[in-house]
């Protein structure tokens, strides 16, 4: 056989310098390296679903950039959880620290294998990609509050002006979920009742003895994604048939916010204070370019009042000058 008919013929599709064909990129992760063990977990993390009970965050992203979101996330809730409930963060290994080959490859090699369900259930921060585009979920377990957590997130952000001090980049909307079912009417009617009894007087509550208390104002704020069994309409009048009617909807300025996140058969709950709307619905992008807006026209209104207090200063030196020049006197006539 001739050898030459053993070479590769060459590509005429995207041809470099030389005729060379160009070679095509093979991904990555925008220039940091992975490891195996790295490239494993994001693997298992793709593998993985949500399920009724799970309780977290759900988190939308920019689109095409799920997988930097959802490193953005985790150390987003490390770094809260230890904050706000003490959860302590695994230290990252070192990488200089040259360790046994033999070690290092059985590490790996049981870092590739797949994670058990009973594992996962024991972390405190468990990240999820789903099967849906711009749709990350972070599963949580006690002792963390997912409402307490993404309030903090969210005030945080509100006080951040520079983009230095931003703590993400692909992240946008945080929706947490306290209790979660199946996404159908029962599942709805138990997951609320399970939800709304830590917040509001249900229905048949008024004889009993401890239904004395506040009246909250509320609204009920469902999202629907790859669903199309329940309606919003339905979903809203169920919600809201199980309220006391001494709490009264309140559209515009609520008390409390009942969000309902409905994911194919997947229906998650929570019940949220009434600054959500102040916090941009909890989308933390959104809070990052109002703060940066406000902190661009805090700075012009300080730099006209300096050049206001910069004039006003200039003409009072003015009129002072004029006021310490000697009166001309009139000569007499000769």
């Amino acid at each position: 056989m001739d050898p030459s008919a053993k070479r590769k013929e060459p590509s005429h599709h995207g041809n470099g310098s030389n005729d060379r064909p160009v070679k095509r990129s093979k991904g990555g992760s925008n220039g940091r390296w992975q490891t195996p063990h790295q490239r494993a977990k994001l693997d298992a993390i793709k593998s993985k679903s949500l399920e009724a009970g799970d309780v977290g965050i759900s988190t939308t992203c920019v689109k095409g950039k799920e997988r930097q979101a959802l490193g953005e996330l985790l150390d987003i809730c490390e770094e809260y959880g230890e904050k706000l409930f003490d959860i302590k963060r695994e230290e990252p290994a070192n990488d200089d620290e040259e360790e046994d080959i033999e070690a290092s490859i059985k590490k790996e090699v049981q870092a590739m294998k797949p994670s058990t369900k009973a594992k996962d259930k024991d972390l405190s921060f468990d990240p999820i990609r789903l099967g849906l585009d711009c749709l990350l979920f972070m599963r949580t377990k006690a002792p963390v509050d997912p409402v307490k957590l993404v309030h903090q997130i969210c005030k945080d952000a509100k006080g951040v002006n520079s983009k230095l001090e931003r703590r993400s980049r692909f992240i946008n909307r945080f929706t947490p979920v306290t209790a979660s079912t199946k996404a159908t009417e029962a599942g709805l009617e138990e997951v609320a009742k399970k939800v709304l009894k830590e917040h509001f007087h249900l229905v048949g509550d008024e004889e009993k003895p401890e239904a004395e208390g506040e009246a909250y104002t509320y609204a009920i704020r469902p999202t629907f994604r790859a669903h199309n069994t329940l309606s919003r309409d339905k979903v809203i009048t169920k919600v809201a048939s199980l309220i006391s009617p001494r709490h009264k909807v309140n559209l515009s300025s609520p008390d409390k916010v009942i969000l309902i996140e409905i994911y194919q058969t997947f229906c998650g709950m929570s019940v949220v204070e009434g600054d959500w709307d102040s916090l941009k619905r909890y989308n933390v992008h959104e809070i990052y370019m109002s703060a940066a807006r406000s902190a661009t026209e805090a700075s012009e209104k300080k730099d006209e009042k300096d050049e206001k207090d910069e004039k006003d200063e200039k003409d009072d030196e003015n009129k002072k000058d004029e006021d310490k020049a000697p009166e001309q006197k009139d000569e007499p006539e000769t």
